[in-house]
């Protein structure tokens, strides 16, 4: 019995990460940084997420649970049921409504607050360049995106992974930075498997589950051949091979999920590296349109002049810093 459960959940996991290596290998066109938008659009767009699109869907689930709350309810008073039913369409609607609550409760917190929005360097970029474009109409300053950049650059290596905890990796940063200057084939997949070793030792629940699929179909495929067939593995090949039948497959799909994670994480760190020098950039333009920017009042009336500095080429020190690691 126990070696039929952890020879059946292992292999279910081992053949979810065969799947999910495929899919991260299908979605490898998708690495690019996203279309440059201005921040003004940037707001737009998430402002009918959060008030029109969220609140549809969440309508629409919980319809859904209090249809079905209704149906229950219609049962047990119409025919002669048990109590259950009824049981059921409290539940159920109880149900509905706190998918209702969590769903609004996640978007309606921070709705049109431009600071909610600065959350990468894309999206801080917008916000500078919309700063320097006109300094008086731009509702984020550049101290406070110079803060934002600072904060996400820390998390920066934990971003590549798809990882949204406020928790910074030093070992997984080093990792991916020096996958920079690093190109071949074989290289590429051995600096992959070194970076899902950093994000594993940093992060073990996330991570940690490939392996313990590996070890549940390994040990239960081992204790199945000696405890219940009862093999003899000193007298012959045979025991050997059909145990690494199981077992050599298993491991080969570990490796490569874990290669095609770690590859994810590593391209993606390049596009950060890229946005985050044009993040700063930006910040920096916006700097000199805010030092540019005088005002001159006379009684009522308010003047205002601002002299628009020409684009930084500049690039800044991330920027250069990686650029250099990827010519070396």
């Amino acid at each position: 019995m126990h070696t039929t459960i952890l020879i059946g959940v292992g292999g279910l996991l081992i053949g979810l990460f065969l799947i999910l290596g495929v899919a991260e290998l299908a979605l490898l066109r998708t690495i690019r940084p996203p279309k440059q938008k201005t921040f003004a659009h940037i707001r737009l767009a998430e402002n009918q997420y959060q008030t029109i699109i969220v609140p549809a869907l969440g309508a629409l689930v919980s319809g859904l649970f209090v249809s079905i709350s209704a149906s229950f309810f219609f049962e047990s008073f119409s025919e002669n049921v048990d109590e259950g039913r009824q049981i059921a369409g409290v539940l159920t609607f109880l149900a509905g409504a706190a998918v209702l609550a969590i769903m609004l409760s996640a978007v309606v917190k921070g709705v049109g607050e431009p600071k909610e929005l600065a959350r990468d360097p894309f999206t801080i970029r917008a916000a500078a360049e919309e700063f320097a474009a006109d300094p008086r109409r731009s509702p984020l300053d550049p101290n406070f995106l110079t803060q934002r950049v600072d904060e996400w650059e820390k998390l920066m290596s934990t971003r590549a992974m798809n990882i949204t905890a406020e928790k910074a990796s030093p070992r997984l940063e080093k990792v991916l930075e020096r996958t920079l200057a690093q190109n071949g084939f074989w290289h590429c997949v051995a600096a992959s498997w070194r970076i899902y070793l950093a994000a594993l030792a940093r992060f073990p629940l996330r991570f940690c589950w490939p392996l313990v699929s590996f070890v549940m179909l390994s040990t239960g495929t081992i204790w199945y051949a000696i405890a219940g067939a009862e093999l003899d593995f000193f007298s012959s090949w045979r025991p050997w091979f059909a145990v690494g039948v199981f077992v050599i497959p298993s491991a080969a799909i570990v490796l490569f999920y874990a290669a095609a994670r770690g590859n994810r994480a590593r391209l993606w760190y390049r596009v950060y590296v890229e946005a985050l020098a044009h993040a700063r950039d930006a910040i920096r333009d916006a700097h000199d349109a805010d030092a540019r920017e005088f005002s001159i009042t006379v009684g009522r009336f308010r003047l205002s002049l601002t002299h628009r500095p020409r684009a930084s080429s500049r690039g800044s020190a991330v920027g250069k810093r990686h650029t250099k690691a990827r010519q070396s």
